[in-house]
């Protein structure tokens, strides 16, 4: 379908979110992560709008959704986040898809508010303290703290993008850039309490919420791919591997959204008992 959203700003806890939503059918709704912005799920938005009502944001003092002055991270408030986007839309009820930390935003989302989850399928969301080595990932994230308090964005850019694998191969367009003032943010806003966060999967699989989890195919062991692997052995649930790297939904759109469409259809049958 040709993309032409409709676009609004609905206001939460002093931020004007940024959203925008097209297509008919159950919302589904695309969570950014680090790099905050929406856009880069403008293509699967117009591969599925066909089926489902999409939509997507511009996260919290990134992009277009600013705030007056800049402020730590709140995982629980960025579920809020979510939710407000998600009744701005009319809905009660969304499928969640939430890549890198915006699958701990969307794990977060279903640990605080299941009864608004009608499926959730998290795209490498680096919980990295569930990890086998998470003593050793713990203490490279808080060296990567310290290189950008003391050398700055540049410097710890360029120490991070070691684990980002999978971005060269040959033939694979690059993904959209993000405004520059997102990474800061990122960096000094979001990042380091980030560090060791995971929301309590075992109270998300008391609850019973419909769960699925997705690693790329590209991206190999990076520590993003491994905490997939854990979290579907804490959860139980349905684990598969996708095609493309960490933005294979946007890079490989075509390859990736039956991918999607088969992760759906396996939490469907679960949910129904089929």
């Amino acid at each position: 379908m040709e993309f032409s959203p409709t676009k609004a700003i609905v206001h939460n806890e002093g931020c004007d979110l940024h959203y925008w939503y097209q297509g008919s059918g159950p919302l589904m709704i695309f969570v950014p992560g680090g790099n905050g912005h929406g856009r880069q799920f403008n293509n699967i938005m117009a591969a599925l709008s066909d089926r489902f009502t999409c939509a997507t944001f511009d996260r919290r003092q990134m992009s277009a959704s600013q705030v007056p002055v800049n402020k730590r991270l709140s995982p629980p408030q960025q579920a809020r986040d979510i939710r407000a986007v998600i009744k701005a839309v009319g809905f009660d009820k969304a499928i969640i898809f939430g890549s890198s930390s915006g699958g701990i935003f969307g794990f977060q989302f279903a640990h605080d508010f299941p009864e608004m989850v009608a499926h959730f399928i998290s795209h490498e969301a680096g919980t990295s303290i569930i990890l086998p080595d998470a003593t050793e990932i713990t203490e490279w994230m808080y060296h990567l703290v310290e290189v950008y308090e003391t050398q700055g964005l540049e410097q710890v850019a360029k120490e991070f993008d070691t684990c980002l694998i999978g971005y060269d191969a040959e033939g694979i367009p690059k993904p959209l850039s993000p405004e520059p003032e997102n990474a800061r943010n990122f960096w000094e806003y979001e990042f380091p309490p980030l560090v060791g966060y995971c929301p309590n999967l075992l109270r998300i699989k008391e609850n019973n919420v419909s769960v699925g989890v997705m690693r790329s195919v590209r991206c190999k062991d990076a520590f993003y791919c491994r905490t997939v692997d854990e979290q579907a052995k804490i959860l139980d649930c349905p684990r598969m591997v996708v095609p493309g790297h960490h933005e294979g939904f946007q890079c490989e759109t075509e390859a990736f959204v039956p991918a999607l469409l088969e992760m759906l259809e396996k939490l469907d049958s679960a949910q129904s008992g089929t």
